[in-house]
C-alpha cells in the first residue's frame, strides 16, 4: 500500500514492532494491537490504534507526508495522472 501512494514505511531497529513510533500493547485495546505515539510539541501524543504494525507505519507515513489523515477508514487516495510527454 505504501509503495503505490509514493510512500515510504519509516522502521526503527529499536522498535519491537520494527517501524519508528509503533509498539505493540496486545492486551490493551482488542483487535488493535498496536499503538503510534509521536512526539509533538515537546509531548508524546498518541494518533491511534492499528490492526497491524504495517498499518500504524503507513498512517505514519501519510502524516509526516502531509496528507490527509482525518479518517483512519479512509481510503488511500488515487495515484496521480502520469506526466506528459
Amino acid at each position: 500500500q505504501a509503495e503505490r501512494e509514493g510512500l515510504t514505511l519509516t522502521t526503527s531497529s529499536s522498535s519491537t514492532s520494527g517501524y519508528k513510533g509503533v509498539t505493540c500493547r496486545p492486551k490493551q485495546h482488542g483487535s488493535k494491537n498496536y499503538q503510534l505515539k509521536v512526539r509533538a510539541g515537546g509531548k508524546m501524543v498518541t494518533l491511534g490504534m492499528f490492526a497491524t504494525a504495517e498499518q500504524a507505519a503507513l498512517f505514519y507515513a501519510r502524516r509526516e507526508a502531509g496528507r490527509d489523515t482525518s479518517d483512519l477508514t479512509a481510503p488511500p487516495p488515487p495515484p496521480p495522472p502520469p506526466a506528459p510527454t
